[in-house]
């Protein structure tokens, strides 16, 4: 029993990260380009065509704040680069929350002269965001 609960703690705190992405389309897509070719504007440059929308985040509990938000910028130019872009512009990136995460080991069912074994770990899980335009740069 010992093994698994070590198994259970080496997995909780290895995990990856979780992540959300999505795209959505308010232009025409086109070739794909690769995520590197991916550069990030904060302010408009001047020739470009918006191809589409893209958001991604990031969450962990054990992962300091930048890897979080490397995860979240990696993981949105992925999304622009698989609608064609080569770049993205900036609307928003920080900080968000939701619920909470744990692991609890309770007593065997089939055996109540075992020790009582358990784990448990409550927090609010943080993460990073990026939200942006996916454009194609004609002319910066």
């Amino acid at each position: 029993m010992n093994k698994l609960l070590l198994i259970l703690i080496t997995f909780a705190l290895t995990g990856c990260a979780i992540t959300h992405e999505t795209s959505v389309l308010v232009g025409t897509a086109r070739t794909p380009t690769t995520p590197d070719q991916v550069k990030l504007y904060t302010s408009p440059p001047k020739k470009y065509v918006e191809i589409a929308i893209v958001s991604a985040d990031a969450a962990h509990d054990f992962m300091d704040k930048q890897s979080l938000m490397n995860t979240a910028v990696a993981n949105a130019k992925n999304q622009a680069a698989a609608v064609g872009a080569n770049g993205l512009l900036l609307d928003g990136l920080g900080d968000f929350e939701t619920g909470s995460s744990g692991i609890v080991m309770l007593q065997p069912s089939y055996n109540r002269k075992a020790p009582m074994i358990g784990v448990s770990s409550s927090n609010v899980r943080t993460g990073k965001q990026i939200s942006g335009k996916a454009i194609f740069v004609t002319e910066e």
